[in-house]
């Protein structure tokens, strides 16, 4: 079976940029820059895939969800100006690799990523999406798994491969992590869902009733449950139309791509990874891959 690996961009280089927060050459920061690299080349090793896309991030103001709910992502703090000058060296990078890139208008980074990775399962193409965020195992499927990305530059995988590793890690399965959202909510993406429900009350409901449809239907009955109690059955009530809501904009959309094989086939350059590395003054990258001998590339 053919193999995939897509990148979620913004995560890998946050990770990268705070675990390099002091390198730099004479003349810019390259610290995102040479842990991308670092982490691009783990994750060829470990996967040897066939295939590679990039996903990127639109701006906020013009996100879709934003229209929905003018709080969604608002109180981000903006990216670090040391990180935003090197995205353009990033995607310097990813062309050095003939990496395509994916960016969609009014859509995030996740929706590119369950976008490109449904069309390939489609194709039988068994597919990794490498990312920081949880809630993107609301995808996993048979050809598609989930390797999230461990805590700093170099933190390593974590690969979620079946509906009990992805219980084991939210709680609920992946069919059920949009309206787990719509309960709990989600501070750091600004959605709201439900006042005083938390992971613990969440859970519980969905197992028994299966969605915020089915909570709904049996309001009456939800006192029974161990730890839900008059009041927060009155929160329910009084939120109905936010847990709606925030189920809606934590869930993926998904966008016909069309994508071909073709346009995922990745070949580096080494005669353009040397300029650039030489530029960048990654002298040790140089000699792990092998680029100034011209032997053949060793991902190590």
């Amino acid at each position: 079976m053919k193999k995939a690996v897509l990148l979620d961009v913004s995560a890998i280089m946050y990770r990268a940029f705070y675990g390099n927060l002091n390198f730099k050459t004479k003349n810019e920061p390259t610290g995102a820059v040479y842990g991308f690299v670092n982490t691009l080349l783990s994750i060829i090793n470990q996967f040897e895939p066939d295939y590679i896309g990039a996903a990127f991030d639109v701006k906020r103001s013009t996100l879709r969800r934003s229209e929905v709910y003018k709080e969604y992502k608002a109180k981000r703090d903006a990216a670090p100006e040391d990180l935003v000058v090197q995205i353009p060296r990033i995607e310097e990078l990813l062309d050095c690799f003939g990496i395509e890139r994916f960016k969609i208008d009014g859509y995030e980074a996740d929706d590119v990523l369950g976008s490109l990775a449904e069309e390939l399962s489609a194709k039988g193409i068994e597919t990794y999406v490498i990312t920081g965020d949880k809630d993107l195992s609301q995808i996993l499927d048979k050809n598609i798994n989930i390797a999230l990305l461990g805590k700093g530059d170099g933190g390593g995988l974590k690969v979620l491969r079946t509906e009990e590793d992805v219980v084991e890690q939210l709680g609920v399965k992946p069919n059920m992590i949009p309206d787990l959202f719509g309960l709990i909510g989600d501070t750091s993406d600004g959605i709201p869902g439900v006042r005083k429900i938390g992971t613990k009350k969440a859970v519980p409901m969905l197992e028994k009733y299966g969605n915020l449809e089915g909570i709904y239907e049996n309001i009456d009955s939800l006192t029974e449950l161990p730890g839900i109690g008059k009041s927060l059955v009155t929160n329910l009530i009084e939120d109905k139309e936010l847990a709606f809501m925030s189920r809606d904009l934590a869930t993926i959309e998904i966008v016909p791509l069309n994508i071909t094989e073709k346009q995922l086939k990745y070949k580096e350059d080494d005669k353009k990874l040397l300029e650039l590395f030489k530029k960048l003054e990654f002298k040790s990258l140089i000699k792990k891959m092998g680029l100034e001998n011209g032997a053949e590339t060793p991902v190590i």
